[in-house]
């Protein structure tokens, strides 16, 4: 799969800024916890 498939961008959802396909987690709020060290179980 290629990252278009993974994010989406949409005017009707969060603003249209880009978030992980079928949820309303914006890639920003995931940068910027990795930024500060949090890490993620997947």
């Amino acid at each position: 799969m290629s990252e278009k498939q993974h994010i989406s961008a949409d005017p009707a959802v969060m603003l249209g800024k880009p978030v992980v396909s079928g949820t309303r987690i914006t890639v920003e709020s995931i940068l910027e916890r990795l930024a500060t060290g949090e890490t993620f179980d997947i």
